[in-house]
């Protein structure tokens, strides 16, 4: 018996080791490169890096909710079915792509946080990158690397900027942990699944893995150092409001709302890199046994209660306030239904939310409008409702409500959010400032039926967060419109090797097709009336 234990023991130790090397190997790599060589030769546009790595932080904020609705849906089961180990495995094998390229993002950058380098604010005169060597360097230790930036010149910028991008990528992963990853690895029985039998060889121990990642003490000290820095740039930035980097820098702004976003920001900007003695103190066998400290007890739990007002059914979008027609009336709003016909095209304007900074033009979103039973039943589409549900559960999982019960209680709006394609209230689209609806005329009720059912077949999809029109099992809000008015010619355009579509390009059918007219519009909340079409045309412009 003793000799068994001491095996497992063995065998625990290799495991930790394993894991520990792939820690120390990051650490090591990142400690390999200079700060200063990077500045000088990672001269890549920050905003172009965000771009290329937009899909990614919108899917990690998104798998987020996702991740706590499965958890909230495994934990309570006795025995998990042969479909919710399929998904589990699917669910690995997705995380593990995205949490690899942010871990490529965050290696881009992280030199700039090595224990070696000194970050400092300094606007009296322009940015200055130096090598500190100490007069005895008894042990051969590395030369002090000095980046004093000033936020006023355009190298400051960008390196504060790489800064920011390279937290924003740590925190969506900690953040994912502390909300979505650290359930499983705390429930008993789903941990053991994911680490030993329930998925493929390849993704065993893969739990514990991340769980190791997550409590290395070098990597939480890197997050220390670049959020007491960032947290100086936001105090510096609200002294000075009129700056170039508050004033005229959309990234910087966007970055912004990352990171004041995130719950493990807030926690970690109390901590210092002395916690990670008496505070952070995490062993391996803390971590497979399953024993967190307090504070990330706290941190989890702050952070779930956080990512479960801010994303819900539009996880991803992360808002800043509630948008001008939240509050409309219900008089107006049964106005809007009246004047509302099934496969209207809704288009919305939210700039209030996260995601609307990076959507190319005036609209932010599409819907299509279904109708109600008695205008479903006239089309013929009603009766064969029941179907399409079956199917969708089927092909995709799909966990709603039936599509009569969801007519019936004023589910009336087809949009394709981040979870998945699904079918909401005009209530719950409302959360925005601009209304836009449009309506294809040419189109006879045997068309409309065809388009309405291509629609209906789409919900339950996942979220194309590659936004390519050419793609069948996922989809994005336009592309929503574009595979259910299929025989319609739109404008698309070509970017990084794919053809997309965006909401512009849907309300553009108003210029470009005269069997397309405008229907209403509200512009900050408010109705407005006379020439809709040239007032849409306007917004085109």
């Amino acid at each position: 018996m003793v000799k068994k234990g001491f095996i497992f023991f063995l065998l625990i130790q290799f495991s930790f080791a394993q894991q520990s090397d792939l820690n120390f190997i990051f650490d090591q790599n990142a400690n390999a490169r200079s700060a200063i060589e990077l500045i000088q030769t990672d001269t890549t546009n920050v905003g172009d890096v965000i771009y290329s790595y937009q899909s990614q932080i919108e899917y990690a904020l998104t798998w987020r909710s996702i991740a706590i609705q499965t958890y909230e849906s495994f934990s309570g089961k006795e025995v998990l079915l042969g479909a919710d180990l399929n998904y589990l495995n699917y669910a690995v094998v997705e995380y593990k792509k995205m949490r690899s390229a942010l871990l490529k993002g965050i290696g881009r950058f992280a030199p700039l946080t090595n224990e070696t380098v000194s970050l400092k604010l300094y606007n009296k005169k322009p940015s200055q990158f130096y090598h500190k060597r100490k007069v005895r360097n008894l042990w051969g230790r590395q030369s002090q690397e000095m980046l004093l930036i000033n936020p006023n010149d355009k190298i400051g910028r960008s390196v504060i900027k790489q800064i920011k991008l390279g937290l924003v990528f740590a925190l969506l992963l900690y953040d994912n942990y502390l909300v979505a990853v650290a359930p499983f690895e705390q429930n008993q029985k789903l941990r053991f699944v994911m680490n030993e039998t329930g998925v493929d060889p390849e993704n065993r121990g893969y739990l514990t893995e991340v769980s190791e990642s997550y409590t290395d003490s070098k990597k939480m000290g890197r997050m220390i150092r670049a959020i007491k820095f960032i947290y100086q740039v936001s105090k510096w930035e609200a002294k000075n409001p009129g700056a170039e980097l508050v004033m005229n820098d959309p990234d910087n702004s966007y970055l912004n709302l990352l990171i004041s976003g995130s719950p493990s920001y807030r926690e970690i900007l109390q901590m210092d890199e002395d916690d990670l003695g008496p505070t952070f103190k995490f062993n391996r066998m803390n971590v497979i046994n399953n024993k967190f400290s307090d504070r990330i007890r706290k941190m989890s739990n702050d952070a779930t209660e956080q990512v479960s007002k801010m994303f819900g059914n539009t996880a991803g979008m992360m808002v800043v306030r509630k948008g001008k027609m939240n509050h409309l009336s219900s008089q107006n709003r049964s106005k809007i239904i009246s004047q509302m016909q099934p496969m209207d095209i809704l288009l919305e304007k939210a700039p209030f939310r996260l995601t609307d900074y990076f959507i190319p033009g005036y609209w932010c979103h599409v819907g299509i409008w279904a109708g109600s039973e008695i205008e479903l039943k006239a089309l013929g589409v009603w009766e064969e409702l029941p179907k399409l549900h079956e199917d969708v559960v089927k092909k995709y999982e799909y966990s709603g409500p039936d599509f009569h019960t969801a007519i019936r209680s004023g589910h009336q709006i087809i949009e394709a959010l981040r979870p998945g394609v699904q079918i909401n209230t005009l209530q719950h689209f409302l959360n925005i400032d601009d209304l836009g609806v449009i309506r294809f005329q040419g189109q006879s009720n045997e068309q409309k039926k065809t388009y309405l059912l291509n629609a209906f077949r789409q919900i339950g999809k996942n979220y194309d967060f590659s936004f390519d029109v050419e793609s069948t099992e996922e989809i994005v809000c336009s592309e929503l419109v574009y595979v259910s008015y299929d025989d319609l010619i739109w404008d698309t355009s070509k970017s990084l090797g794919r053809y997309t579509i965006s909401p512009d390009q849907v309300a553009r059918k108003l210029v470009d097709d005269d069997r397309f007219e405008p229907v209403l519009m509200y512009l900050n909340g408010k109705a407005v009336e006379g020439d809709l079409r040239n007032k849409f045309n306007a917004l085109l412009d």
